[in-house]
């Protein structure tokens, strides 16, 4: 299957080579109308435009596609305005004081800062599980996991490797000592089927702007019933509350469900946006994305195998995303060159490796197109 019909949803296209989904996703069309339609009916019409039961439905409408998309119910689902508030929400609620916190040397930043953060505070302990050629061993990762794991947190897909972890083996090693597994899923929702139930991770969250083709500025969190029902939230607002129209500002009675976790009024026309490029992309059909997506990531590794000198990264398992760096020459400078090209090509440099991650959107040509000029380019400055 291709997706050659919905290119003129992204006009961008035509030209550029855009090869850099993992850095910011290219948004619809159809969402960009939905987003600011909404945004400019708020700014034009005010209470006029957004009444309760709207500003409701807006919420509930996300809710419902979001469950779809991770494969939960959506009393299960609490909506945040970015991944890392998302962390630092569920994290600062745990409230640790002691034990460890398990990750790796290849996290994003946001993955691991709420967590160094709290044992500044603590003596709640950092363990990161070293990487080898840029790839994790999830059976190192698992041995380590002993009684004094408190939280497993990771991502999916790793944002600079690629690799792409087994959520349900690590979830039943974190649960096997009563520990949490806390999935930061960014960089896999949009064209990894996801079953949360499934894998029996305790929260996952994912954020908008990526693989999801949505505007900036909002994410959406898988919390486990048993979690959720454990944690009084460390932020409250006036969304928190069981009756958040009762305004009653003497007392505070949290709902029952994930929603507890949201506290404050945010952008709505990028709530909008997500639920409709949720939406999009499930019309689409998550399983034929993935498929679709493997096929151009088959034909870039057999490409970059045969080029000299590239030294791929190579994870047991990988998501959408392609890096490896080069023998004694400057990528950020091929980065670069490639930008300059008549019909420029983007891509990402992260960790001094050339990350490249395509979507639905970028076809075949696209990826040949790269390696023809890839190799041009460093034939040019052997």
């Amino acid at each position: 299957m291709t997706f050659k019909n919905v290119l003129d949803n992204f006009p961008l296209l035509e030209k550029r080579n855009y090869l850099s989904t993992a850095s910011i996703g290219l948004v619809p069309i159809s969402v960009i109308e939905k987003s600011t339609d909404i945004f400019t009916e708020l700014a034009q019409g005010g209470t006029i435009a957004l009444d309760e039961e709207k500003e409701v439905y807006i919420y509930e409408n996300l809710r419902n596609e979001s469950s779809k998309l991770l494969g939960c119910s959506k009393e299960e689902i609490a909506i945040f305005n970015s991944v890392t508030e998302a962390l630092n929400i569920i994290a600062w609620s745990i409230g640790l004081k002691s034990g460890n916190v398990i990750s790796t040397s290849e996290e994003f930043p946001s993955v691991t800062y709420p967590w160094i953060r709290q044992g500044k505070d603590s003596s709640l302990n950092l363990e990161f599980i070293k990487s080898k050629e840029g790839c994790i061993s999830t059976e190192e990762l698992i041995n380590r996991i002993d009684k004094n794991t408190e939280i497993v947190v990771l991502s999916h897909v790793e944002y600079s490797t690629g690799q792409k972890f087994d959520l349900a083996e690590i979830a039943e090693a974190a649960h096997e000592v009563d520990a949490l597994l806390i999935v930061d899923g960014i960089q896999a929702a949009g064209y990894c089927p996801l079953d949360v139930k499934k894998w029996n991770v305790d929260v996952y969250i994912t954020g908008s702007y990526k693989w999801l083709c949505a505007p900036f500025g909002t994410a959406i969190s898988y919390i486990s019933p048993i979690l959720c029902e454990k944690l009084e939230p460390a932020f409250a607002g006036w969304r928190s509350a069981d009756d958040m129209w009762n305004f009653r500002p003497e007392e505070l009675v949290f709902t029952n469900n994930a929603k507890k976790f949201e506290y404050s009024t945010s952008a709505y026309s990028a709530k909008i946006g997500l639920a409709e490029a949720i939406h999009y992309i499930l019309n689409l059909g998550i399983n034929n994305i993935e498929n679709y997506s493997e096929k151009l990531i088959k034909i870039l590794l057999e490409e970059l195998e045969h080029i000299k000198g590239v030294n791929l990264i190579n994870p047991p398992s990988r998501g959408s995303i392609v890096t490896f760096n080069m023998n004694q020459t400057d990528i950020t400078k091929i980065g670069k060159l490639l930008g300059l090209l008549p019909r420029p090509i983007n891509i990402t440099i992260r960790q001094n490796r050339l990350r490249i991650s395509p979507h639905f959107y970028n076809t075949e040509s696209d990826i040949l197109d790269f390696i023809k000029e890839f190799k041009k380019i460093i034939k040019k400055h052997e």
